[in-house]
Formats: structure tokens, C-alpha cells, sequence
């Protein structure tokens, strides 16, 4: 649902806008904890305009909630212009309460920290952030910053979007090790790679999607008891064989890896001469699945 679509009131008592504002608090919260007590206390960094506030607030003293809104709050006016004001809302109150939240776990505990051991602290830091801005990209939202570049050029050019991160940081990174040390820009860059894989994992699915295709004289068969077993349907596709020019029916079937085992003995005991292949799904968008969001 959308700001240009609907009125502002059905808007903001609609189920899509109290989903998108529940991952953004999820978000904001688990963010500004992994960042409060176990990053910044690290001399590490999260990556992103976040981290580089994190950067510089330990390196000059700076309020580090004031420097995560201000460096993050321009990036807003490129997402109104390039993506939908729904995204560019949520994305701008993730900034804001991300900062809230900083200020609130740095006032309620300080000094604490939840280990200085720095490679729990990469495993951790990264599982955490990649968690909430997983969630936050899967629902629609982002974490500010340059999650809104990385979601333009997914909108636009269907680059992963946790690759993209990866690559703007490496300017941000190679300034961590020329203030602090090689080993802290390496404990970074496994902080990182936790991080954006999390990210790449939550937001294309915990469990990715099987794709499977059959070719069999008892393809009606098997698809019936697929919708039977699993409740998924399945999709023929009319093709020729190279070598006898033979007209088949190719039985087209998405499922999950659990249903997959369960699609495999259909076959097995309907047609053990079917051929079969099976390969991974990135994305898959439509009917009884999921709606594109970025």
C-alpha cells in the first residue's frame, strides 16, 4: 500500500503500514544494541554511513546518536526522489529511532559491554545487525543510510542488495585501518560478511525455494499428488526432445527444501525412469508467494 494510492488516514491503520512500523522498531532496537554494546566498544564499525559515525565519534568524541542522524538524514531526499515516500518514511524513522535508541542503551548502561573478545564480538555484532536489517528490508524498509543506495540500485539494476553494502564500505573500511589497525580492519570485514550474508539470507528467505523439473509419461499423475500431499500446484510446459523431436509435457514445481523430499518419493513411486532436476530459487515473486517491496 502506498502514500499515492490511498488516503493518509487508511494509510496508517492499514495492516502493511503497522507490519512495516513493528520491523522498524525490531529493527532500531536490536541495531542500537548490537551497535551500543558490543561494536563501538570494539573499535569496530557496522559498515554504512552508521558505521562510519561510529568511526568518527571514536575517533573525536563526538555524540554518536547525533552523528548517526545527521550523516544518515541526507540519504532520505535521495530515496523521496528515486523510491516510493512509503520506503522513505519508514526508512527515515529507522534513522530517527536508531538514534533514540543509541542515546537510550549508552544512558541506561554505561560503560558496559557485552564482550571484548574480538571475534565474538564479529560474530555477534554481525549476526545482530544482519538480523534487524534483514527484517527491515524483507518488510519493505531499510536501515537508512547506504541501505536506500543499495535498495535504488536493486529497484533499479537487481544487484543483490547485500553485495552492494559490501562494496560501498570498502572506502569506510580502508579508513578504520589507517586511524586504528590492520587487525581491526580484518575482524571488520568478518563482522561484515556475517552481517550482509544474515541480511541476503532473511531477505531472499531463511529457506530458499526449490525449483523442479520433470519430464514423465505420468506427469498428470505425479502433479495430482503433489497437490494432494503438499497442497502445491504445478505449472506444464510443452517442449520437443532434441534427439526423437518427441512432444513431452515438462512438469514445472516450486516448493520448499522440507516439501522436496516429499515431491521426490512421489516421483520415485510413480516414475522412477522421470527425469528430474532441482536447482535453488533467488527470489520468487506472484500468486501465493511473495510481493515485491523495493
Amino acid at each position: 500500500m502506498n502514500l499515492h494510492k490511498t488516503s493518509f488516514k487508511d494509510w496508517i491503520f492499514s495492516k502493511p503500514f503497522a507490519r512495516k512500523l513493528l520491523s522498524v522498531i525490531f529493527c532500531s532496537i536490536i541495531t542500537a544494541f548490537s551497535i551500543t554494546y558490543i561494536i563501538k566498544p570494539n573499535l569496530l564499525i557496522s559498515g554504512g554511513l552508521t558505521g562510519l559515525s561510529i568511526l568518527t565519534s571514536n575517533v573525536t568524541g563526538l555524540s554518536l546518536p547525533l552523528l548517526v542522524f545527521l550523516m544518515n538524514l541526507p540519504t532520505s531526499v535521495l530515496s523521496l526522489i528515486f523510491l516510493d515516500r512509503d520506503f522513505t518514511f519508514f526508512s527515515t524513522l529507522v534513522i530517527f529511532l536508531l538514534s533514540i535508541f543509541i542515546s537510550f542503551f549508552e544512558k541506561l548502561a554505561p560503560g558496559f559491554y557485552v564482550t571484548q573478545e574480538p571475534i565474538l564480538a564479529c560474530i555477534f555484532g554481525g549476526l545482530l545487525n544482519g538480523i534487524g536489517a534483514g527484517f527491515a528490508f524483507r518488510n519493505g524498509t531499510s536501515t537508512g543510510g547506504l541501505d536506500i543506495v543499495a535498495a535504488i540500485l536493486k529497484k533499479n539494476f537487481n544487484i543483490t542488495i547485500g553485495h552492494v553494502l559490501m562494496g560501498l564500505n570498502f572506502i569506510i573500511v580502508s579508513c578504520l585501518g589507517y586511524l586504528y589497525s590492520i587487525d581491526k580492519v580484518l575482524f571488520t570485514l568478518i563482522l561484515m560478511f556475517i552481517n550482509y550474508t544474515v541480511i541476503d539470507r532473511i531477505q531472499l528467505g531463511v529457506g530458499k525455494q526449490k525449483q523442479v523439473l520433470i519430464i514423465s509419461d505420468y506427469n498428470e499423475e505425479i502433479a495430482k499428488e503433489i497437490y494432494a500431499e503438499i497442497k502445491r500446484g504445478a505449472t506444464y510446459i510443452k517442449g520437443v526432445t532434441s534427439y526423437k523431436k518427441k512432444e513431452v509435457y515438462i512438469l514445472y514445481v516450486i516448493c520448499s527444501s522440507r516439501q522436496l523430499v516429499k515431491v521426490r518419493q512421489i516421483i520415485k513411486r510413480t516414475d522412477k525412469d522421470a527425469f528430474v532436476t532441482v536447482s535453488d530459487t533467488s527470489e520468487i515473486l506472484g500468486n501465493g508467494f511473495k510481493e515485491l517491496s523495493i
